[in-house]
């Protein structure tokens, strides 16, 4: 259990850790190593991609939180909810990590077939592995930077904390070895006395997955949430040393067949097929909450004053955040998360830190010293007044107007501060925002949200920005469930009414920058700028449970739902591949059970790519093929089975053509993205031939000598033009190399050095 900002010592970066489950390929005691048949699975990865190409034509308030929060707890835990709601007490995000966690662990799992009782004390161990915390000072478990050596000591101690505060109410040993050893790595050589390898628990194994992976998708102060895929990754770098191999390409199976872990399976078992008298086996003492109680009676009465204050927040343009007397933020409203890209979640409970904001005076440069306003109305009990700017990556400064007021009692003395920030970038932009706003030529004359036509546009110019340099971007887009019978039962008129409510919620979750637009029927579109593949699944979840939330009036007062696709854009996108990777992921969550979230997609990848082979121009005059070819060698951190289910989707997105399959070679005809230039459409585009070759990764090809083999991939990549006259072209190198970077983020994999012919 380590604090969220604290370093490894070695290793991959675990953080703080969670997962979630679905229909496991293996069984909870017996794994298969068998190696699989490269060849069998890339004639069915044709053979898929010719049916598709034959089918081508054819946000809910804190309050509510809390109270589901209470519920969960209570029914799982009986008398020891009192332990979860302390822990909350002292830090609600490390609360919320371990209900994440525990949900993922009870999926898994259900779907690895674990008996009840043995599932039963893993999720109640997941859901209070960081109940230790409690005894960590708030200086440490609120400090937004790096850890020091003696505070990350005093982290360390938390799992022995947790199991001293358990044992008081529970005297089942292997509820308590879980907790004990849930952070303990897998090959451990810093504790001679743990367990290692399969002798530690099963529960503490899958904890340990599960804890880092909900730590590396969770938004921190000091870096962004990472993709799912990009997580797995990690993970499978750290199997055979920090986690269990097996268990990790278990999991990531689980998260490749079903990415919606945490949709409200686990929620609806925990709260309608569980009683509250089970949850006794662990603990002393008698259960003395009932989730049935009347609201008033739990004391969870939701005051009118609160839902005036929280819908004011959220409508302000100006920024708001609110601290106590020790500059621990309290409050963090929507348009805060807009200026500093920062969300709610990640500084809810931190110290408020103009530094790591990124903030300074308007006439100073960032590295000068800054005297935080904060502080300085803390020190003097005035108002401080002052122009500064936040330096937001990939963009330009945002000019700001600062002002800090202290919130003064009845008694003498501060109790807090209240921060406004606005954005004076506003008025130089708003006429120019009004101007698009209302051209109706770009709207849907039903929906009133923007059109295909401006979509299209809006999204080429994206990508043009996005690959240049500038800030990413997320697509969502989205299809209510089951419209025709919407139309069937309620009428045409009834479906309409349907259409508008949900473009109008769209928009209501929409931010400045954002666009929301009708693709046809009854899809929309949803274009989140500078917002990656983490966050975009997040609004998406946040707009799915609004929409399901609200009653329509033309359907009797009834519900309706939507299945949702998200996705960033990465390395080598056109506008093309970027929708085609996002409708993906709408189908994958239609054939999952409609209703849920789907994301796809690594994001952007550090620019690296390979240089194409030059010749020289004797080459040129013989006709060598040599001389415009790119080799690479590509490390994929999954295995051979997964490999192939990565090469799908890149087939799918890219309308690429399958030429040829061999035992484990793959040939494919693949057309660039347009680029300016040249008299004829065909000019702008440069048509590849690329051949695949799937292997076993060797030792000494293993980028960590510590990672599981079996784990990872190799592929080898050649790229050549199809057309003789391509071979000539000036931008043949860049369009490689694009190929090259998309090739890399689908495959979710490295280069391997020296391995360019």
């Amino acid at each position: 259990m380590t604090h969220p900002n604290s370093l490894p010592t070695n290793g991959p970066t675990s953080l703080d850790p969670s997962v979630g489950g679905v229909q496991s390929s293996i069984a909870p005691s017996q794994y298969s190593s068998a190696s699989p048949d490269i060849g069998g699975m890339l004639a069915n990865l044709q053979f898929a991609a010719q049916a598709v190409s034959g089918e081508a034509g054819a946000d809910t308030g804190q309050n509510e939180q809390t109270v589901v929060e209470n519920r969960l707890a209570a029914v799982r835990l009986g008398v020891a909810t009192s332990l979860y709601y302390a822990l909350r007490a002292k830090h609600a995000a490390t609360a919320a990590h371990g209900l994440r966690v525990a949900l993922f662990c009870s999926s898994w799992s259900e779907a690895m077939g674990l008996e009840s009782d043995h599932r039963d004390r893993i999720e109640v161990a997941a859901l209070l592995h960081d109940v230790g915390k409690i005894g960590v000072p708030d200086r440490i478990l609120r400090k937004p930077g790096k850890l020091t050596v003696d505070e990350q000591l005093a982290m360390d101690t938390c799992p022995a904390q947790s199991c001293q505060i358990l044992r008081g109410c529970t005297g089942d040993l292997d509820l308590l070895d879980i907790v004990r050893y849930g952070g303990v790595w897998f090959d451990s050589r810093r504790d001679d006395e743990a367990p290692r390898g399969d002798a530690l628990p099963l529960g503490a194994r899958m904890l340990s997955i599960a804890d880092a992976f909900d730590a590396m998708t969770t938004e921190q102060v000091y870096r962004p949430a990472m993709s799912r895929d990009g997580a797995i990754a990690e993970l499978v770098r750290g199997s055979g040393t920090q986690f269990d191999p097996t268990l990790v390409n278990d999991f990531s199976r689980l998260l490749e067949s079903k990415p919606e872990i945490l949709q409200g399976t686990m929620v609806h078992r925990w709260l309608q097929q569980l009683r509250p008298e089970d949850s006794r086996d662990y603990w002393t003492g008698a259960t003395s909450f009932s989730p049935d109680l009347p609201r008033k009676t739990r004391g969870e009465t939701v005051r009118r004053e609160t839902l005036f204050n929280t819908q004011l927040h959220k409508s302000l343009k100006d920024g708001v955040a609110y601290t106590d007397s020790e500059g621990s933020i309290e409050i963090w409203n929507a348009a805060m998360e807009r200026m500093t890209g920062l969300t709610s979640d990640a500084m809810i409970g931190k110290q408020w830190s103009a530094t790591a904001l990124r903030m300074r005076d308007a006439d100073r440069e960032l590295d000068d010293q800054l005297i935080c306003p904060l502080q300085e109305c803390l020190d003097t009990g005035e108002s401080v007044r002052r122009s500064m700017v936040i330096e937001t990556p990939g963009s330009d400064p945002l000019s700001v107007h600062v002002e800090v007021a202290p919130v003064v009692g009845l008694k003498p003395g501060s109790i807090g501060t209240v921060i406004v920030i606005h954005d004076l970038s506003d008025r130089k932009n708003l006429e120019q925002r009004l101007s698009s706003l209302h051209r109706q030529t770009r709207l849907d004359p039903l929906t009133r949200v923007s059109n295909r036509a401006h979509f299209d546009e809006t999204l080429e110019q994206m990508v043009e920005q996005t690959a240049k340099g500038g800030p990413t971007f997320s697509l969502l887009i989205c299809d209510i469930d089951h419209f025709k019978r919407i139309n069937d039962t309620y009428g045409h008129p009834a479906g309409d009414d349907a259409l508008k409510v949900f473009a109008n919620i769209l928009k209501a979750h929409s931010r400045d920058g954002d666009l929301v637009a009708r693709y046809g029927g009854e899809e929309f579109l949803l274009l989140a700028a500078s917002c990656d593949n983490a966050t975009g699944a997040k609004r998406a979840e946040v707009i799915r449970q609004a929409l399901e939330q609200t009653a329509v009036e033309s359907l009797d007062g009834e519900c309706m739902t939507a299945s949702f696709g998200v996705t960033e854009f990465q390395s080598g996108d056109s506008g093309e591949t970027v929708l085609a990777r996002a409708d993906r992921a709408l189908l994958k969550a239609k054939d999952n059970g409609r209703n849920r979230v789907i994301q796809l997609g690594l994001g952007k990848m550090s620019e690296v790519a390979a240089e194409p082979q030059r010749g020289g121009w004797f080459d040129w005059l013989t006709g060598n093929d040599e001389s415009t070819s790119t080799v690479v060698d590509i490390l994929m951190p999954v295995p051979i089975d997964l490999a192939i289910e990565k090469l799908r989707g890149f087939v799918s997105d890219h309308h690429a053509e399958i030429v040829n399959v061999a035992e484990n070679q793959l040939s494919l005809k693949v057309t660039s993205r347009p680029t300016p230039g040249g008299r004829r459409r065909v000019d702008h585009k440069i048509t590849f031939h690329v051949v695949l070759t799937l292997s076993a990764a060797q030792q000494d090809e293993m980028l960590s000598q510590n990672a599981d083999q079996a784990s990872f991939t190799k592929v080898h990549l050649e790229i050549k033009p199809i057309r003789n006259r391509d071979r000539r072209r000036r931008d043949l190198n860049d369009a490689a190399k694009e190929l090259v970077a998309s090739f890399r983020c689908y495959l979710m994999g490295e280069l391997l050095p020296n391995r360019t012919s």
